[in-house]
């Protein structure tokens, strides 16, 4: 979906995976990320969002909830000395404890999944600005463990309507029409404030439009501030994620959103950014290479699919240059064990994808390079696919040498 965009804004990220590959310093299956576009993406969007009054919490998912990455987008979000990436926002509960114990600030919680009932605690321990809840009895047990701390921890309440969209086993939160009712029991509840709302997804890609819209899940937020409002209840924090980008902030300020929570816009894989006229820099690589032969087709190793990615093309190094060609993907029901190549290529020739994918939910590594924007690439690091990173000293050490000296070669030269 992103490759021939990643080809024309930032080729020398397919150079750099190719060279990398070739030399047995990745392996096959692996995410290149670039980290000085990503930083610079993060700059743009805290920017835009400074100049629309919003905050931005950080999702890591899509990155493989990577430390490195998420430590240098918080870094780039300060705008006059205010930090408009506040922190992180944690999606699943065993992401949030790979942040915290990587010293990243947490803070928002609960949202998409609840915190596990033996969790409180160790949730708690992590100071976050907001936990979303779904249920009163979430509500009760988040209650009980901040009451025994002698605190109050502000909560974001999930509100949905008829009508709204839900991606499958995401479903969950509070009806609208019964928020009467329930505030009459949170109100009972003496270790929770309610703060604010949030749902999810708020916006999202229209094909046919060519751009991010609104769904139905942003208007029900809105009617639910305004019902929360109407109960004396304070709202500081109106929380719109998905597809949140240069598109869409100022559409979100609009709608009153208050809070924002950009993932695949910090690496330019976000939908709309193909028709922006000032693009974010696309800053995803996925390096695998040719396998085997099958009745015409060659086999390429996978393991790093995301089954909504749209991936259509890939590029084979060959010996005579890159050669685009389409790429068969599995069925739902199969392991991705190997992506599918239309032609016929030499066994262990390159081959480079671009897509949007989320990278913790699949079994690659990601290789994080820098100075690709001062001609100077070194390898950064190596991590597996849910930021722990891997024990690759001397592979780094290696490739930093040789690109060393090849940097020193070029500029004689």
């Amino acid at each position: 979906m992103f490759l021939r965009f990643l080809k024309t804004h930032n080729p020398a990220l397919i150079d750099y995976g190719i060279y990398l590959l070739e030399n047995n310093l990745i392996e096959s299956d692996t995410y290149v990320l670039d980290l000085d576009s990503i930083t610079a993406n993060a700059r743009r969007l805290a920017k835009l969002a400074a100049a629309n009054g919003s905050s931005l919490y950080f999702m890591s998912k899509q990155i493989g909830r990577n430390p490195e990455i998420a430590q240098r987008v918080l870094s780039a979000g300060n705008v006059d000395g205010k930090e408009i990436f506040t922190g992180m926002v944690a999606v699943d509960f065993r992401e949030a404890i790979t942040l915290s114990t990587a010293g990243l600030p947490v803070k928002h919680l609960g949202h998409l999944c609840q915190i596990p009932h033996g969790s409180w605690d160790i949730a708690l321990d992590m100071e976050p600005e907001v936990i979303t809840i779904y249920s009163l009895e979430k509500a009760s047990e988040l209650s009980k463990a901040a009451e025994k701390r002698g605190m109050v921890q502000d909560v974001l309440l999930r509100i949905w309507d008829d009508g709204d969209i839900f991606y499958p086993g995401q479903e969950g939160g509070f009806r609208i029409t019964a928020i009467p009712d329930v505030l009459a029991s949170l109100k009972k509840l003496s270790g929770i404030c309610i703060t604010g709302v949030t749902s999810f997804p708020c916006f999202l890609f229209n094909e046919d439009k060519g751009k991010s819209l609104p769904t139905p899940n942003a208007s029900t937020i809105v009617r639910g501030t305004v019902l929360l409002k109407e109960h004396g209840i304070n709202i500081t924090q109106i929380n719109m994620p998905s597809c949140n980008s240069p598109a869409t902030i100022a559409i979100a300020k609009e709608l009153g959103a208050t809070h924002l929570e950009p993932g695949h816009s910090l690496t330019g894989t976000n939908p709309d950014n193909l028709n922006e006229a000032e693009p974010l820099i696309p800053s995803l690589l996925y390096m695998s290479e040719v396998s085997h032969d099958h009745e015409g087709y060659s086999l390429c190793f996978g393991g790093g699919y995301y089954r909504r990615s749209k991936l259509k093309h890939a590029l084979v190094k060959t010996g005579k240059g890159l050669m685009e060609t389409e790429v068969i993907t599995p069925d739902p029901e199969a392991i991705d064990y190997h992506l599918k190549l239309y032609g016929l290529f030499p066994a262990g020739s390159p081959v480079a994808m671009s897509f949007r994918t989320q990278i913790f939910v699949t079994r690659s590594r990601v290789a994080l390079v820098e100075g690709l924007s001062q001609s100077c690439p070194v390898l950064h690091s190596i991590w597996d696919s849910c930021g722990n990173k891997i024990s690759a000293r001397n592979i780094v050490s290696a490739v930093n040498k040789i690109s060393a000296r090849n940097n020193a070669s070029a500029r004689q030269v």
